[in-house]
């Protein structure tokens, strides 16, 4: 069994993972954080059981199936080694609710960060929110949805900078760094596909670690789902290491 010192240390990393990403669209549920921002990162609209509970176990799923059910949103569990109480992944499973996207968080400090080669492109840092409506496209948020994504970075009360590797004026690389407490969250890491395997993303991935540790950081940190290999290489060879792991659990067709 991991020791205590570890499981904080965990259970940190994703604190700042949803300090990140806006995790104050959610509601406090005895101790669980119950997510509600729609869209496709399920992390932000989801039940995020971290902390300590005094409810019943089965009044506390019930309230969130009603919960999730009077907003529009299906109800989805993301677990982790340490979510609470420890029974809540068994229980859930027992009753049906099937586990998918099993997810990696990985870690870095960055006194130890290895240097792989890299091509010879350039990589701008870009402030937000100027950042936002350039990596747009690549990211595939639309027009309608764009005007919210920028008005969160501009509003976000979190020190972030985001990375740009362009070819012919046209965006084909991006990439997102948030800084919390000597904490640098890597998100948004995304090369165009025709761009692909020429070493765009190991140089957005470097240049993103290059300004955490200018701002200061010690400690870089990012999630990846763990049928995605590619990124894993990617990953190590910057000295990435798994922290932990999350799945999530669902009810049947509702596991989207």
């Amino acid at each position: 069994m991991r020791d205590v010192r570890a499981l904080g240390a965990s259970r940190r990393l994703e604190e700042l993972a949803l300090n990140a990403s806006g995790a104050p669209h959610s509601l406090v549920y005895d101790g669980w954080l119950l997510g509600y921002r729609p869209g496709t990162t399920k992390r932000l609209r989801c039940v995020n059981p971290l902390y300590g509970s005094t409810l019943p176990l089965e009044t506390k799923i019930e309230h969130c199936i009603a919960f999730y059910a009077g907003i529009g949103l299906p109800a989805i569990f993301r677990l982790l080694p340490f979510s609470q109480p420890a029974e809540l992944d068994a229980v859930l499973e027992r009753d049906g609710w099937g586990s998918f996207e099993r997810t990696l968080v990985l870690r870095c400090g960055l006194a130890d960060l290895h240097r792989p080669a890299l091509p010879r492109v350039t990589v701008d840092i870009v402030e937000p929110p100027a950042w936002e409506p350039l990596a747009a496209p690549l990211l595939k948020i639309d027009a309608e949805a764009l005007p919210p994504f920028i008005a969160r970075a501009a509003n976000h009360p979190l020190p972030h900078a985001g990375a740009l590797l362009r070819r012919d004026g046209e965006v084909v690389a991006c990439g997102l760094l948030k800084l919390e407490a000597g904490r640098a969250g890597l998100f948004a890491v995304h090369t165009a596909e025709p761009w692909r395997g020429r070493g765009f993303a190991r140089a957005v991935v470097a240049a993103l670690l290059d300004e955490a540790q200018r701002r200061g950081a010690e400690l870089a940190y990012l999630q990846v789902t763990a049928e995605n290999a590619p990124a894993m290489v990617l990953y190590r060879r910057f000295g990435f290491t798994p922290a932990h792991d999350y799945w999530y659990r669902a009810r049947e067709g509702e596991q989207r």
